[in-house]
């Protein structure tokens, strides 16, 4: 009898220590999206301000600006995702960085090292960021901006911000698949209390703000149904606690928002230049979900976490940010009627490659869109049209660069991409957009320090 309460107690107490444990592992995956939603109340921040800046610099070359806010640099802490002084936030997302990591001890190694990649990359996107509101506020304030080459730099600026944004968007979102994954390898059950519903609505929700970010305005009356739908299920599965009871408030507002950017045409006046699916996301939409807002996602975190306090949290989602510029920028490049006809073999002693059919064309004259290729990386080309160098060690951006350009009439046209170096993510990788049969045509062209990448263009005749 003895022998049997001993192993009775050992087994109960090696059961207990597994339960302790995976406790301990759901925490730190669940640190990281602590961080990832406090950097996102921090980039919101931010936001405000470089609309500021666009605004105030597009006075200086003739258009009408409106300043959203009234607050300055000057008004803020020196480095907004430390707070030191805590104006915004009871853990600032520098401290839930240093926690994540501490605390990823308790993971697996190898899931842990991949999980704080993507860690550190969102960090230095949000650093980097803090330190560009500085470099505006000393570009607006100290230098003369009537002169073009200061408004050139400012510009500038702004676009690296469109990037940034951009870039923790993607990473959060790997980030967040990494982490659903790695919950199902430790074989940490979510699927008490509703949780999955939750996560099905949140998938809604995330759908519909992407669609506005790619400005997909047709796509809402398909994804406000599916999320009617899944909030009509979630109505009769959750428990009816007072959280469940914020949250259907809140979710059905945002419901509402995405049915009036749907049907109708109207929005603020002051953010005409922005455009609707700008103001829809930025102001009517995220303002919903975020903590900053209604917080519709803290009382989704909320029933979750008394449902299963072991299961994957949401995030919230940050703001995208577009630069406005006076005039319409297009950069024109004719190339000239040039002798030849033959596809090069080699081009500044790299080898070249052909690995997919010929681009076709319906007219002589084309209008290319380049930029880089998903995650911008710092990928640096230079691009190749018909024995012509259009561009020189252009560095590629979200934003596209539109290039015109003109066939040779009864000759061989091609297009090449020289790699100038690999950016982070090698190889380096070429977005190129173009219209075809009246449908918008997508290529990826890739190059390394080895190979040049090219593409035979053809005019269907």
């Amino acid at each position: 009898m003895r022998y049997f309460i001993f192993f009775f107690l050992f087994v109960f107490a090696v059961e207990a220590d597994a339960q302790a444990t995976q406790k301990q592992q759901a925490a730190s995956l669940n640190n990281y999206v602590y961080f990832t939603n406090e950097s996102v109340h921090g980039l919101l921040i931010v936001h405000r301000l470089l609309e500021n800046f666009n605004q105030k610099i597009n006075k200086y070359v003739d258009l009408e600006s409106t300043q959203f806010n009234f607050y300055s640099n000057a008004d803020l802490p020196r480095n907004i995702f430390l707070d030191e002084e805590k104006w915004f936030y009871d853990v600032s997302p520098y401290a839930w960085y240093d926690i994540t990591l501490t605390e990823s001890k308790h993971l697996p190694v190898d899931l842990a090292t991949d999980l704080n990649k993507e860690l550190e990359q969102l960090k230095s996107i949000i650093t980097r960021v803090n330190a560009i509101r500085f470099e505006l506020g000393h570009l607006t304030e100290g230098d003369d901006l009537k002169k073009r080459k200061n408004l050139d730099k400012i510009y500038a600026k702004l676009e690296e911000c469109v990037v940034l944004y951009d870039n923790f968007n993607t990473v959060k979102e790997e980030l967040h698949l990494k982490l659903k994954d790695g919950h199902k390898q430790l074989n940490i059950t979510d699927d008490a209390g509703g949780v999955q519903v939750i996560g099905a609505i949140h998938e809604n929700i995330k759908a519909i703000l992407q669609s506005l970010r790619n400005d997909k305005e047709a796509n809402l009356p398909n994804l406000a149904k599916h999320l009617e739908s899944n909030l009509n299920l979630a109505k009769n599965t959750l428990n009816n606690t007072a959280t469940a009871k914020q949250f259907f408030t809140k979710a059905d507002a945002f419901l509402a928002s995405t049915n009036k950017c749907a049907t109708s045409g109207s929005f603020s006046e002051d953010y005409i230049q922005y455009g609707k699916t700008y103001y829809y996301y930025n102001v009517e939409l995220v303002s919903k979900i975020n903590r900053y807002g209604s917080g519709l996602v803290t009382d989704m975190n909320d029933y979750i976490k008394s449902a299963n306090e072991s299961a994957i949290l949401q995030t919230e989602e940050p703001h995208f940010f577009k630069v406005i510029y006076p005039k319409k920028q297009v950069k024109v490049v004719t190339a000239e009627t040039l002798p030849g006809g033959q596809l090069p073999s080699t081009v500044r002693g790299r080898q070249v490659v052909v690995r997919q059919a010929p681009m076709k064309l319906n007219e002589p004259t084309m209008l290319l869109e380049i930029s880089d290729y998903q995650l911008s990386d710092g990928d640096k080309v230079s691009i190749n049209f018909n024995e012509h160098w259009i561009l020189n060690e252009y560095v590629l951006k979200r934003k596209p660069l539109k290039i015109q350009l003109r066939l040779r009439p009864n000759q061989v046209n091609y297009l090449l991409v020289h790699a100038e170096n690999v950016g982070t993510n090698p190889p380096n990788t070429t977005k190129i957009t173009y219209i075809y049969n009246g449908e918008k045509k997508v290529i990826t062209l890739s190059s390394d320090t080895q190979e040049s990448e090219m593409i035979e263009i053809k005019l269907d005749k």
